[in-house]
């Protein structure tokens, strides 16, 4: 099939679709047709953005979800249609176990095929390229460090917004130089159900030291810092050392955000584990690992395991960090001991 849908969740927080393609496709032209299970007729179009969300061994992944700018959400009364530029249906599908026969549109005449059934927080995925899905547990966001968009990422031409990054543009790090991106996604998460620890984490201007960050930098709560190398966390880490963002709440500058309901993450690896700077302050590119794969969505974790099995990763265990990792219960309890003025007072 010369595209598919790979996967899609219609009845949570988080509904999307997914589609794989060959790399290179030009989907100007394709779109997403919305049919209404009762009568058949279609009830709305989704047109595919300029650029996929991430390309991987050759092929292109293109997600719809909030963000999207034709997106109308999914539900259960409703079968969507993949046509391509010719007006030809790739799939016309329907979930929940109902089917429809359409009457008008694209797929006019044609009767829609029924994936599945999910519940809240499950999504539809196929390992073989459509001709059948199996419910999957729906990833898990806070466990994948990944930079809020609006984060600059320095390269070799200055600062540049994390979501403008593409494969093979070059990113600065401190431990090896300019290194290319190898993989990049884009997620959407709703933070309206998430519990206080697994919200984004704000680094407010000059939380670290003077310049670090430049501006206010939000990540998500795993995503690791670099301590140890100066500014005023010195005297708690005394040597370099990541650690994870959630672990360091509390201190002054630095704390979970409650008050947004979305937000848009941004994730990118690199042929190693690296060191890069985001606004100014020291952290870390994606360091993939069980844990990172298992949580992206279907055909996103099926490509990025082909790029780490290529390079002789497996599942992610064998990349070396690029500095020491400090486990959030181990930085909470130096934390837990600090005491550590508010920005602007002196010691006591």
């Amino acid at each position: 099939m010369p595209g598919y849908i790979s996967e899609l969740s219609y009845d949570g927080p988080n509904d999307f679709i997914e589609v794989v393609v060959s790399g290179g496709t030009d989907m100007s032209s394709y779109a997403i047709y919305y049919y209404d299970i009762s009568t058949g007729a279609t009830t709305g179009t989704m047109s595919f953005t300029a650029s996929p969300e991430a390309t991987i061994a050759g092929k292109d992944v293109y997600l719809f979800d909030p963000t999207h700018p034709d997106w109308a959400g999914l539900d259960a009364g409703l079968a969507y249609a993949l046509v391509d530029d010719t007006g030809t249906v790739l799939q016309f599908v329907s979930v929940d176990g109902k089917t429809t026969t359409a009457t008008d549109g694209p797929a006019n005449g044609q009767t829609s095929t029924n994936i599945g059934t999910v519940t809240d927080g499950s999504s539809l995925e196929t390992s073989d390229r459509g001709a059948s899905y199996a419910v999957q547990p729906a990833a898990n966001p806070g466990t994948i460090p990944c930079f809020a968009t609006g984060n600059l990422i320095d390269t070799p031409d200055g600062p540049h917004p994390v979501e403008d990054l593409a494969i093979g543009d070059l990113v600065m790090t401190v431990d090896a130089g300019p290194q290319p991106v190898r993989w990049i996604n884009r997620r959407f998460q709703s933070l309206v159900d998430a519990a206080d620890d697994a919200r984004p984490v704000l680094f407010a201007r000059g939380a670290l030291g003077p310049g670090r960050p430049t501006r206010d930098l939000l990540v998500s709560p795993q995503h690791r810092i670099l301590v140890g190398t100066g500014g005023q966390l010195e005297k708690l880490f005394d040597h370099a050392q990541l650690v994870p963002a959630k672990a360091l709440t509390g201190l002054p500058g630095i704390r979970h955000m409650r008050g947004r309901k979305t937000i848009i993450w941004v994730h990118f690896l690199c042929d190693a584990h690296h060191v890069v700077t985001s606004n100014g302050c020291l952290s870390e590119s994606l360091l993939p690992g069980p844990q990172v794969v298992a949580g992206l969505r279907g055909s996103s974790r099926t490509l990025l395991s082909q790029i780490l099995q290529s390079a002789g990763t497996g599942d992610g265990r064998n990349v070396e960090p690029a500095l020491p990792l400090l486990s959030v219960q181990a930085a909470r309890k130096r934390v837990a001991s600090a005491k550590i003025p508010a920005r602007g007072q002196t010691p006591a």
